[in-house]
């Protein structure tokens, strides 16, 4: 029988690690990565929605009052006030911590109704239309893709038939042509900016990749780690953590060198993400992994503990046409409302001791 329920004690243990040095240089640098240049999109949005709500509210207050002084559009400027208001609210609402996801759509959306109206209201000569230009680059920097795309396409509609009906209404000598600019020109900067929004998610997938990915193993490190804790803590999500060690890896190291450990490795992970899933394996540093596994009973988490121990048993390593027997040592904690990530980790750490002091090759609980 090679499960144990039992309350663990704290034991001393020497673990002898061949590149603990550059571990922890690793782990430090990866650490004081901020979490927040792991969502780029976000910190790009908030960021656009607080220039918009500054410039184009500043600006909103201008254009209110030359509706009043010049043109006596009392209502019109009556509702452009109420945009600056409410981009005023919305900028200092940028400045704290947490902001209301709406306000971007609030946002887009009562600005392009004050454009529409102001084209229908305004004659052509006052230019008002020609706003219509920047809302692709507005929608897709703030919307995204998807969102911005809908948006782009709806606002041409509507923005063409406008304009058409007042070049009409108004016997516009030239309307076709100055409508095939129009139109020319807001496809011309939508394709832009919608070419731009598909790469540069791309390119932010493909870092976020980099920086949260083990080169060596393909498994999630440390700073994976830091964020998936971090959004489990957001959404009060309770998991199980098991801390996975390969027993006596040194010596696989000094017996078949470090190329043969590095093998050894790559055969646990994929053991373990079999196992598992590969979005909830971890590398922690040098033979140490963890897995989380949400909303999952005790149980069934030491199911998966041992089975992941059964199969690494049961399965020697080949590596240059000789059988590398392997095991390894699981540790595992449930979380607990009360308490923190840091309490967290050293149970499941002095439970993966207990297993090592234990004969290894075992699972702790």
């Amino acid at each position: 029988m090679h499960t144990y329920s039992l309350t663990p004690l704290l034991l001393t243990w020497n673990m002898n690690k061949t590149i603990i040095g550059y571990v922890k240089k690793l782990g430090q640098r990866e650490w004081k990565v901020e979490m927040s240049e792991l969502n780029s999109s976000s910190e790009l949005r908030l960021k656009v929605l607080k220039g918009l709500s500054l410039g184009v509210g500043g600006l909103a207050v201008l254009v209110a009052i030359g509706n009043v002084l010049v043109s006596q559009s009392y209502i019109y400027a009556s509702f452009v006030m109420l945009y600056a208001l409410y981009s005023w609210h919305v900028y200092r609402q940028t400045a704290k911590t947490t902001i209301f996801n709406g306000h971007k759509y609030i946002m887009s959306a009562s600005l392009t109704l004050l454009v529409i109206v102001g084209t229908f209201l305004k004659p052509t000569a006052s230019g008002v239309f020609f706003w219509t230009l920047v809302f692709p680059i507005i929608y897709y920097l703030l919307l995204g893709n998807k969102a911005g795309f809908i948006a782009t396409v709806c606002l041409f509609v509507v923005q063409m038939s406008n304009i058409a009906f007042q070049f009409y209404a108004e016997q516009y000598f030239d309307m076709l042509t100055m409508m095939l600019n129009f139109s020319f020109c807001y496809v011309t900067i939508a394709i832009v900016s919608h070419v731009y929004e598909i790469n540069r998610v791309l390119a932010e997938n493909k870092l976020s990749k980099l920086a949260t990915c083990d080169p060596l193993t393909g498994a999630n490190n440390r700073l994976a780690l830091k964020h998936r804790y971090q959004a489990l803590q957001d959404q009060q999500t309770a998991f199980h953590l098991l801390v996975l060690d390969i027993d006596h890896f040194k010596a696989v190291n000094d017996e078949y060198g470090h190329d043969g450990g590095d093998v050894v490795l790559k055969a646990v992970v994929n053991t373990m993400v079999d196992a598992a899933g590969g979005d909830n394996v971890f590398r922690q540093g040098g033979e140490e992994f963890c897995i989380l596994l949400e909303n999952v009973t005790r149980h069934d988490a030491l199911a998966v503990a041992e089975r992941i121990r059964k199969e690494i048993e049961h399965s020697p390593v080949v590596y240059q046409q000789r059988a590398i027997p392997v095991t390894v040592s699981i540790g595992i904690t449930q979380s607990e409302a009360s308490k923190g990530v840091q309490d967290i980790n050293r149970q499941a750490d002095a439970n993966l001791y207990a297993a090592k002091a234990g004969g290894r090759n075992k699972v702790v609980a």
